[in-house]
């Protein structure tokens, strides 16, 4: 897939999202344009664009909407937690793989003080 080229996490990411849709496809066509999209055959974005994609998404959007109105404050929280850990998780484990060194780096490396990002921001 094509999308996300700069982030290989977020590349990684969109593809297990696109693997989960199309092995639980409601709509049979809809999960046989997500194989061909996997498979590399159509692009995510043509697709998006050249298709009634998001009549064959509905059921998906209408699922989640009605299981987050089933569940309380706590419980979505939670839930977003979890994800917001499993996407950091992931993440971490590409810039491992990818950089052939550890993610963080210590406070005493000169690479630390590099790119720090805005002194607004709360990691200062």
């Amino acid at each position: 897939m094509d999308i996300f080229l700069d982030d290989p996490s977020l590349a990684a990411q969109l593809r297990k999202s696109v693997e989960l849709l199309a092995d639980n496809a409601p709509d049979p066509a809809m999960g046989e344009i997500l194989k061909q999209v996997l498979d590399g055959e159509k692009s995510l974005r043509d697709v998006v664009a050249a298709t009634d994609f998001s009549e064959m998404f509905r059921p998906y959007a209408e699922s989640a909407v009605t299981d987050a109105a089933h569940m309380t404050d706590d419980e979505k929280e939670t839930m977003a937690k979890q994800g917001r850990l499993q996407v950091d998780a992931e993440y971490e484990a590409q810039v491992r793989a990818t950089s052939g060194r550890p993610a963080s780096v210590p406070e005493d490396s000169v690479d630390y003080f590099r790119n720090r990002g805005s002194i607004m921001e709360s990691g200062w």
